[in-house]
């Protein structure tokens, strides 16, 4: 009887045991499904807010504001023409010279000439005057006007109006330029003269038609340098040279 009393005692034991392994297993299945639960809150939670979160716009440049009238282009205004270079051309001839060259007393109006072809420039003739004369009229000048002086010379000999024995290649023109209220030398220099073949000028050699037609090869030489004093000149005011009898 005892056995028996005993046998049955430990069956009970047993059972509670199980019973209690079991509550603690349905104890732990709780305790984890209530943290899954939890976290799968928090996960729906994240996400509600991070879908009700306002996203900001990237920035942009401020709209630039349009005016109410168009912008007229600016109307380019006319440019205006340079001041013009007043010259006064003026020269010497000697007495001898002069009978010796029939054209050297007309040099200075051949320089003259050529240089009115310059639309910057204003000429006006000066007559004869020495350079003494010349330095002083540059000196007392009341408005800006540069003197042009010119004279023709000869280099190393006389002049022999009676046997004409002069060169042309002995010949030359000499210039200045004198500026206004000082006298001071602008600029200075001499042209040779260039000899022509043959003593009289054939119908092949002309001068530009704005000059008078010559036959002597001193007048043709003569004219010809009084052209090229003129390029020189400018040259001397930086001015670009011109078409001939413009």
């Amino acid at each position: 009887m005892r056995e028996l009393k005993f046998s049955e005692r430990g069956k009970g034991l047993a059972a509670r045991r199980q019973d209690k392994s079991v509550a603690e297993r349905s104890f732990v299945a709780a305790v984890c499904v209530a943290c899954c639960a939890l976290v799968m809150l928090a996960a729906v939670g994240v996400g509600y807010a991070q879908a009700g979160r306002r996203v900001a716009k990237p920035k942009s440049d401020p709209p630039v504001p349009k005016s109410a009238e168009a912008t007229a282009a600016p109307v380019a205004e006319p440019t205006a023409e340079p001041e013009k270079i007043s010259l006064l051309v003026t020269g010497y001839t000697s007495g001898s010279m002069r009978y010796a060259l029939g054209m050297a007393d007309n040099l200075p109006g051949v320089v003259g000439r050529r240089l009115q072809d310059s639309r910057r420039l204003q000429i006006t003739s000066g007559g004869e005057m020495t350079r003494g004369e010349a330095t002083k009229r540059a000196k007392n000048a009341e408005t800006k006007t540069f003197i042009v002086w010119i004279e023709l010379e000869g280099h190393g000999f006389d002049l022999d109006p009676i046997n004409q024995r002069t060169r042309v290649e002995d010949l030359s023109v000499r210039y200045i330029v004198l500026e206004p209220g000082t006298a001071k030398l602008k600029d200075q220099g001499s042209v040779p003269l260039r000899p022509v073949r043959g003593g009289v000028l054939g119908t092949t050699r002309r001068l530009p038609p704005c000059y008078p037609q010559v036959t002597s090869s001193f007048e043709y030489a003569v004219v010809y340098a009084g052209i090229e004093t003129a390029e020189r000149v400018f040259r001397t005011f930086s001015l670009t040279s011109p078409a001939l009898c413009t």
